[in-house]
């Protein structure tokens, strides 16, 4: 079983990442701050590093950067962090430190699994499809023919394994325009087939588009882990 160092100091989060991370099949360690993060991944072993970007006694990147200075197998493993600034800039430093990924809080559960899983594969998806697909709206928008529901999430399927190189190509210009029609046109294929969890994870980016003038990379960055996952479930 994978095993998850978390490092917070809000006990409510703790409790959050506790449930969630249960519910892919993972272990969870906590630390309530950076200090005590970095003794742990120096006293154990951990698959994947999930900390908080403002903690007491040591940071997330300053924990994070102690762990990685050392020379046992802890400073490869995969680090996430947490933090409720929407600030672009922070969320480039904390990837310059070191963090594989920004999630920010509060995150939504399906997100967090989303990351969770392309960092992990070896994790499972929660048994609630429920929470990712809604089978009675896809057979509404289909007229009540399963047939037509499977030929239609078989097309999602192939949109979504070829999405990576399209938002490759888009982020290589940062063109806004072409973000915002590629989201429209998978919104569209999201609403007949059911998707909610996809439908979602658009509404997050186009938020983060309207928000500010920065390109919006780590919401593009967890709008890409979900798509991933609905694709691992549609696959």
């Amino acid at each position: 079983m994978p095993r998850i160092l978390v490092a917070d100091d809000n006990p409510l989060s703790l409790r959050f990442f506790a449930e969630a991370i249960g519910q892919v099949g993972a272990e969870c360690a906590f630390a309530s701050d950076g200090r005590q993060a970095a003794v742990m991944a120096a006293a154990e072993p951990f698959d994947l590093f999930l900390f908080d970007a403002r903690m007491p006694q040591l940071d997330g990147a300053s924990a994070l950067r102690r762990i990685r200075s050392g020379s046992g197998p802890e400073r490869l493993t995969p680090a996430l962090a947490t933090t409720a600034s929407s600030d672009g800039q922070l969320h480039r430093a904390l990837r310059s430190a070191g963090f594989d990924a920004v999630l920010v809080k509060p995150t939504r559960i399906q997100t967090l699994h989303a990351v969770l899983l392309q960092h992990l594969p070896e994790l499972r998806l929660p048994h609630d499809r429920g929470l990712w697909l809604d089978d009675p709206q896809a057979l509404r928008t289909s007229g009540g023919d399963a047939g037509v529901v499977g030929a239609l999430r078989v097309l999602l399927h192939q949109e979504l394994t070829a999405l990576p190189r399209e938002l490759g190509e888009i982020a290589a210009t940062e063109d806004r325009a072409a973000l915002r029609d590629r989201l429209h046109r998978l919104a569209a294929s999201a609403g007949f087939c059911g998707v909610p969890a996809l439908t979602s994870a658009i509404d997050g980016v186009q938020q983060a588009l309207d928000a500010g003038q920065d390109w919006p990379e780590t919401a593009i960055g967890e709008f890409r882990a979900c798509c991933a996952a609905i694709n691992r479930l549609l696959g």
